[in-house]
């Protein structure tokens, strides 16, 4: 019996031998590695579980469409004016203050068109307001100059537009951030 023991004998040093190296190179489950730097993994955008959204068309043609597309291109104009008070833009507060704060990194740059916009749908919000999701082209619009026509990253992000209804039309009252995924969406863009 004993040579036999002495035949596993090898082999269980070699096991266990093995199974501490693998244990003191794997991750001990708090982000760090063995040595004690901290793990970082790239950021991932989560897979898409449903198509993308898409635009209505009819939307966009209709009364509440048009007042988004006419804001966004009294947007550019004033962008493309250097009109930091928005003069004739935007006679709501609550408008003016979202373009003073997303225009920042515009001022001296170059609209070729109003900002591209995708509505993608439509809902009453009481009587005389409605609430229109999109997705706008924030960035990558913009060119440097009217000349010279370099672009910024592209990113489209989602915006409720809230519109409401009064004696001359229909008109943008607020615009806030939205939960959509505009993966894939691509606003219309329309040139001067």
């Amino acid at each position: 019996m004993r040579p036999m023991l002495s035949i596993r004998r090898p082999a269980l040093l070699v096991a266990a031998t093995l199974l501490v190296l693998t244990t003191g190179c794997s991750s001990d489950g708090d982000g760090t590695d063995a040595g004690g730097a901290k793990a970082t993994a790239a950021p991932t955008t989560p897979p898409r579980t449903a198509p993308a959204p898409t635009i209505d068309a009819e939307l966009s043609a209709g009364p509440q469409g048009r007042a988004i597309e006419a804001w966004a291109a009294a947007y550019a104009r004033a962008i493309n004016e250097g009109d930091h008070a928005f003069a004739g833009v935007a006679d709501v507060p609550a408008v003016r203050e979202w373009m003073e704060r997303h225009a920042a990194p515009e001022w001296g740059r170059y609209f070729p068109g109003p900002l591209p916009v995708a509505q993608l749908g439509m809902r009453p919000s009481g009587t005389t307001e409605r609430e229109v999701e999109a997705c706008v082209l924030v960035s990558g619009w913009s060119q440097e100059s009217r000349t010279v026509r370099r672009t910024r990253s592209r990113d489209v992000v989602g915006m409720t537009f809230r519109l409401a209804s009064s004696a001359g039309g229909w008109r943008v009252e607020r615009i806030t951030s939205a939960t959509i995924d505009c993966r894939g969406v691509v606003p219309p863009a329309r040139n001067w």
